[in-house]
């Protein structure tokens, strides 16, 4: 729900952030399926129902891709400090 709101909610405080910046969700995590696929891929790739938010949330792994299957991982907050854009990468 955070995601879609981040991207295509105008009215969300950190929308510039995303949406405002083109970022968006693929297709297969968007329609009348979309929960259910983002579900199956969260569990198949290391969601933990058990961990807290900063233990683990979404990540893209290029900040400035969408969110797809293949731009995503769970994180933990210090990852997450460490891949945002104002972050140089080598």
């Amino acid at each position: 729900h955070g995601m879609k709101t981040r991207c295509y909610n105008n009215k969300c405080k950190k929308y510039y952030l995303y949406g405002g910046r083109g970022i968006k969700m693929c297709d297969e995590w968007l329609g009348k399926k979309g929960f259910e696929n983002f579900k199956e891929w969260a569990l198949e790739n290391g969601y933990d129902e058990n961990k807290t938010k900063v233990e683990q949330s979404i990540d893209r792994i290029n900040p400035n891709g969408n969110y797809e299957p293949s731009n995503c991982r769970w994180a933990d907050i210090k990852t997450q400090n460490n891949n945002r854009r104002n972050i140089k990468h080598e």
